[in-house]
């Protein structure tokens, strides 16, 4: 059975998070949809994706988010954040209760993908959303939205970043990429006139060549055009192909394609 999820953006569209160059909550809609569609997607995960709309103070604001995490089904609880600070302040975390190890995969995948300071995992036992969460929890920080750095990366690199999270939640929930098969086009093989003799028509332009063999364009003679009529005197198997001979001795192809018996 396969593991599930659970991914959300922090704050809420009435409770604010950070604002800078970035805006917080609307950015970390997108990374949440983004990520949520490779995961079920691009690979065979299943799981759930919240956005906090109705909260009008940040306590509710967080028992919603928690309460709609603790609802599910599910192994691993993902929140999804953006830092705040001077505008010098540069990098990613991920911070976590008791899962260090996936934090410091995550924030080293995020600074990577991103190509900014990978300012590691970090320990933070008093957040609501760690605290409150029935099961391991991550709560990641992109990028610092008072950075004119960071905001660029983050715009440059948006889909490395979505890609990365994504990854690194897959190995740890032992998720597989979908396999995607595109079936080559069927070629249907020419059909030729085999045998016979008499008028033929040409419907669509070729040439007439000296010999049965067409490979050497010095052996052509003239270009049959659309519509042009030859007395066909026989008709010779040339490897798997056939070739019409005409009362003059030109070869022109017996493709059906090509040309028509009158």
């Amino acid at each position: 059975m396969v593991k599930q999820f659970v991914i959300s953006s922090g704050h809420g569209d009435k409770v604010s998070g950070a604002i800078g160059i970035l805006n917080e909550h609307n950015e970390a809609k997108k990374v949440v949809n983004r990520v949520y569609s490779i995961l079920t997607n691009d690979y065979n995960g299943k799981g759930y994706k919240y956005h906090e709309t109705t909260a009008t103070n940040q306590q509710q604001n967080l028992a919603n988010i928690v309460n709609y995490h603790n609802s599910k089904e599910r192994a691993l609880d993902i929140s999804v954040h953006f830092n705040s600070a001077s505008a010098g302040a540069t990098g990613t975390e991920c911070l976590y209760y008791d899962k260090k190890s996936l934090s410091t995969k995550m924030s080293k995948a995020m600074a990577n993908a991103l190509d900014i300071l990978d300012r590691g995992a970090k320990e933070r036992k008093e957040l609501y959303f760690l605290r409150n969460t029935s099961k391991p929890a991550i709560l990641l920080e992109v990028c610092f939205v008072t950075s004119k750095k960071d905001a660029t990366a983050y715009r440059k690199n948006f889909e490395d970043l979505s890609q990365a999270i994504a990854k690194v939640i897959a190995d740890e929930l032992g998720y597989r990429k979908k396999v995607t098969t595109v079936s080559k086009p069927t070629v249907e093989a020419p059909s030729y006139y085999k045998s016979g003799s008499g008028l033929f028509r040409i419907k669509k332009p070729c040439y007439a060549y000296k010999g049965v063999s067409f490979s050497d364009k010095s052996t052509r003679v003239e270009l049959c055009q659309r519509g042009t009529k030859y007395t066909i005197v026989g008709i010779v198997k040339y490897g798997s192909t056939y070739r019409l001979k005409t009362k003059s001795g030109l070869f022109i192809t017996a493709n059906k394609e090509y040309v028509e018996k009158i």
